[in-house]
C-alpha cells in the first residue's frame, strides 16, 4: 500500500514535467533551482535514470512467417520495429520551472530500426505467453495482449479501453520521448503494477502507439525492469488496486479520512504467464567487470571494473557510453552521451550498483562479439 501512496503523491504534487535526458548539466540546473528531478524511487531500491534513457504481450497469435493477427498490433513490431514509431533527432526544449522562469532541456536522439519477425520468433517466441488476460477495473477494460520476460526485465503489450474516453492513463508523442505515459491520473480511481515475483517490484516506461490509439482505446507498450534480479521459478504478476475514490479526492482528504479510504482499497493479483524466462548470458571478468545480456535487456555491475566509487556506482548517469558490436562488423549504440544518443526502451540504476537497460531493438546474442561500457571492453569468448 505504501508503494502506491508514495507514487500517487509524487505524481499529484509534481510541479513540472522534466524529460529524462543523459545530461549532468541538467542535474546541476535542478540543484540550482531547488527542484526535484522527478526521479521516482520505490522502496529506496531503484532509481529511474532521469539523466538517461527513460526519455516503456505478446505475439498476437503469430507463427513464423505468418501475418499480424487481425485487429492487433504485433508484439515484435511494437517493441522493436519502426512501423508505428519514428526515429527522432536531438531536441532542445524550453521547460517552465513553475517559478517564473524556464530552463532548456535536451532530449537525446532515438533511432528505431526494422525488425525481422521470423528471426524474432526464433529468438524469444517460445517465451511469449499464449493467452491474453482481460480485466475490468475503474470503468476501464484492461487487456494484457502479450508478455515476455527475463531475470532483469520484461515486455508487456496491453490495451486500455473506456467508452466515453480513457481517464486513467495520459500519454502522447512527447511522453514517448520523455518519461513515458503516466498510468494513473488525478481522475483515476485505480492503479496497476507489474511485479517480478511476490516480493520483487517492477519499474516501467510506457510507450503509447499514438498512430493507432484513440481517446477511447490506447495501445501501450511497457518496458519493465525488475528492482532485483529474478530467481529461476519466479513468475511475474499483475497487481490491480481499486480505490474507493479518485486520486485527486484521496489527496484532498485529511490524514484520518485518507487512512479510512485506504482500508477500502481492493487488491487483486494475477499471474502474467506460464512461460519461462528468456535465457540470459553473462561475461564474467571477475573484479575487472561483470554483465548479463539477453535478446531484450542488459544488466551491468557498476561496482566492478569501471572505476566507480560505491556512491558513483549507484548513479546510472555515470554510464556515458554503451555499445554492442556484432561479428559481422555492425553495431548497436545504446547510449552515447557525447552525441546525445539514447537507443533504449528504459533504464534504471539500483542502490547496489546495477545498471539495467531494456533494448529498443532485438539483440541476436549468438552474433555478439563485444560489449563496450564506457571505455571498458567485454569480449565474448
Amino acid at each position: 500500500m505504501q508503494r502506491f501512496e508514495n507514487k500517487a503523491k509524487e505524481t499529484l504534487k509534481r510541479d513540472i514535467h522534466i524529460s529524462n535526458v543523459v545530461d549532468k548539466r541538467l542535474q546541476e540546473t535542478y540543484q540550482m533551482l531547488g527542484l526535484s528531478p522527478a526521479a521516482y524511487k520505490r522502496k529506496n531500491r531503484t532509481k529511474r535514470l532521469s539523466a538517461a534513457a527513460a526519455a516503456a504481450v505478446i505475439l498476437c497469435c503469430i507463427v513464423p512467417g505468418a501475418a499480424i493477427a487481425s485487429g492487433k498490433l504485433d508484439f515484435f513490431e511494437g517493441f522493436f520495429g519502426n512501423t508505428n514509431r519514428r526515429s527522432t533527432g536531438v531536441i532542445e526544449k524550453e521547460m517552465d520551472t513553475g517559478k517564473g522562469s524556464t530552463i532548456t532541456v535536451t532530449i537525446p536522439s532515438k533511432e528505431y530500426v526494422p525488425v525481422d519477425e521470423e528471426k524474432a520468433w526464433e529468438m524469444i517466441g517460445s517465451q511469449v505467453m499464449d493467452e491474453p488476460i482481460e480485466k475490468e477495473i475503474g470503468g476501464h477494460k484492461l487487456r494484457i495482449e502479450n508478455f515476455a520476460y527475463d531475470k532483469n526485465g520484461a515486455l508487456a503489450y496491453f490495451t486500455l479501453e473506456k467508452a466515453g474516453g480513457i481517464t486513467a492513463l495520459k500519454g502522447d508523442d512527447m511522453t514517448n520521448l520523455e518519461k513515458g505515459a503516466t498510468f494513473f491520473t488525478e481522475e483515476s480511481d485505480f492503479n496497476i503494477c507489474f511485479w517480478g515475483s511476490e516480493q520483487v517490484d517492477g519499474h516501467e516506461n510506457i510507450y503509447i502507439d499514438t498512430e493507432n490509439s484513440t481517446s477511447e482505446k490506447m495501445y501501450c507498450y511497457a518496458y519493465i525492469l525488475w528492482g532485483e534480479s529474478l530467481k529461476e521459478g519466479d513468475i511475474p504478476q499483475l497487481e490491480m488496486m481499486q480505490y474507493p475514490c479518485t486520486f485527486s479526492e484521496l489527496y484532498a482528504m485529511d490524514d484520518e479520512e485518507r487512512e479510512a479510504a485506504y482500508k477500502e482499497v481492493k487488491t487483486e493479483r494475477v499471474k502474467l504467464t506460464d512461460k519461462g524466462q528468456i535465457p540470459v548470458r553473462s561475461i564474467d571478468m571477475g573484479e575487472e567487470g561483470y554483465l548479463e545480456y539477453s535478446p531484450v535487456s542488459m544488466n551491468i555491475d557498476m561496482t566492478k571494473g569501471l572505476g566507480f566509487s560505491e556512491e558513483e556506482a549507484a548513479d546510472p548517469g555515470n554510464i556515458s557510453y554503451l555499445e554492442i558490436k556484432y561479428k559481422d562488423g555492425t553495431n548497436y549504440v545504446i547510449t552515447d552521451r557525447e552525441k546525445e544518443t539514447e537507443n533504449s526502451g528504459y533504464v534504471i540504476g539500483t542502490d547496489t550498483g546495477e545498471y539495467k537497460v531494456m533494448f529498443n531493438r532485438l539483440v541476436d546474442v549468438n552474433e555478439v562479439e563485444e560489449i563496450v561500457v564506457n571505455d571498458v571492453s567485454f569480449v565474448v569468448k
